[in-house]
């Protein structure tokens, strides 16, 4: 299979949110198309490393060079999920060289950024129940699907009691991300929410 490039986009700014350390802010929205980005994303943000690297044929090669992408100190990459109207969800990789995380920063017209989520090297705050999720994740979107939409928002989830069908819920989510063993992965991320949401 032909190697897919992993070259992000240009340079931008998101008013109110300082990436700080001489660091840019680049478009990386090209990146959902690549199976070990979502393999990273689960891994990191979910703790399921194990059923990531079973659920998504990633190579060698293909998995370090997203590292590379994902972890740039100077080049920080930006995920950018639309909210409706002008409003963007930006979720960023940042990448303090000691102390690296993921903010998720909401950006509305005529405002400053809000930093809404973020998940710590040492700790994890959260801002979105199970029914804004499923709400934000059917939003129209003409360049991410709803699938990839509610896996990318999901670590935004606060503490909560999830429903019955929780499960069935992402397993259907992960099949859009194009993930394989979806049963043992979507337990591993319910089990995961358990941990970062207490």
């Amino acid at each position: 299979m032909r190697a897919m490039s992993l070259t992000i986009g240009p340079a931008f700014t998101i008013p109110g949110y300082d990436a700080e350390c001489g660091a840019t802010l680049h478009a990386a929205d090209s990146i959902v198309a690549h199976p070990a980005l979502w393999s990273h994303y689960l891994s990191g943000v979910m703790g399921t490393e194990r059923e990531s690297e079973a659920a998504f044929e990633v190579s060698a090669a293909g998995y370090d060079a997203m590292f590379a992408v994902l972890t740039d100190p100077e080049r920080w990459p930006v995920v950018s999920v639309p909210l409706g109207g002008d409003a963007w969800l930006r979720i960023v990789f940042r990448n303090f060289e000691e102390d690296a995380g993921l903010d998720f920063v909401e950006e509305r017209p005529g405002r400053p950024a809000k930093v809404v989520a973020s998940i710590e090297g040492h700790g994890f705050e959260s801002a979105m129940t199970w029914a804004e999720l499923l709400a934000a994740a059917a939003l129209p979107d003409g360049r991410l699907t709803g699938a990839q939409r509610l896996v990318l928002m999901l670590p935004m989830l606060g503490q909560q009691e999830l429903p019955d069908d929780a499960g069935a819920v992402l397993d259907k989510a992960l099949a859009g991300t194009g993930a394989g063993n979806r049963e043992a992965l979507a337990a591993a991320m319910l089990d995961g929410l358990d941990w970062c949401t207490r």
